[in-house]
């Protein structure tokens, strides 16, 4: 026999996964309870009962996607104030910290699984155009990823102002975003469905990018005449 709690708990978990494939699918606006319940094998009460309703469910649809699998950026560690001994360096660790931790994180959504392709294309519409009843839980999944990368270029490029330095940080994390979101054609203009083989050199390529957009000097040293 089941322990109690068990079945609520599973239909849960099944109304949030329908939810996420059908809010990709067809929008907030186009999904309705009731295809979402079809979906989960469900009885469509259990949206009101569980959730509250749609709105309440398209916010934990949202909460799952964030917290599927634990963040490997949430785990970095801030580099150290500016007039530390040190800072500039950890600050440039970091930043190849970072890019790796953020690629490793998107390209891990995914391989074939239908509820991690859609939470992609949930996630990449909401940040497109957030939905009011859902922006609070999306600024709280994405300022620890603003606040490290601002730290670090912080770090890097001091004389630049806030709206210099989150211009800098928009277009590192856009060239990552880019690579995920279109890796299924660039796999086919390669003619590789395995790529990218060498995640390493992806991860280098996208850090000296950066860098070199960012004007750090040593981190590319010329050859002397």
């Amino acid at each position: 026999m089941l322990a109690p709690g068990k079945p609520a708990t599973a239909s849960r978990h099944r109304l949030i996964e329908a939810a996420i494939l059908a809010f990709a699918e067809k929008g907030y606006d186009g999904a309705g309870i009731r295809e979402i319940a079809r979906r989960a094998r469900a009885n469509s009460a259990l949206v009101a009962y569980h959730f509250g309703g749609k709105e309440g469910l398209y916010r934990e649809a949202l909460r799952a996607i964030f917290t599927r699998r634990p963040s490997p950026v949430a785990g970095l560690k801030e580099p150290p104030a500016l007039d530390t001994p040190g800072a500039r360096a950890a600050a440039l660790a970091g930043l190849k910290a970072y890019i790796r931790a953020f690629l490793e994180e998107l390209l891990a959504c995914g391989g074939g699984d239908p509820v991690d392709e859609a939470a992609m294309v949930l996630m990449a519409r909401e940040m497109q155009a957030p939905q009011p009843a859902s922006a609070s839980i999306l600024l709280e999944h994405v300022r620890p990823y603003v606040a490290f990368l601002m730290a670090c270029l912080q770090r890097l490029r001091p004389d630049l102002d806030d709206e210099a330095r989150f211009a800098m940080g928009v277009s590192i994390q856009g060239q990552v975003l880019h690579f995920r979101n279109s890796l299924g054609i660039q796999r086919l203009i390669r003619g590789n469905p395995a790529y990218p083989e060498d995640l390493e050199r992806i991860i280098q390529h996208f850090t000296d990018f950066s860098l070199r957009g960012l004007g750090i000097p040593e981190a590319f040293p010329q050859p002397r005449p």
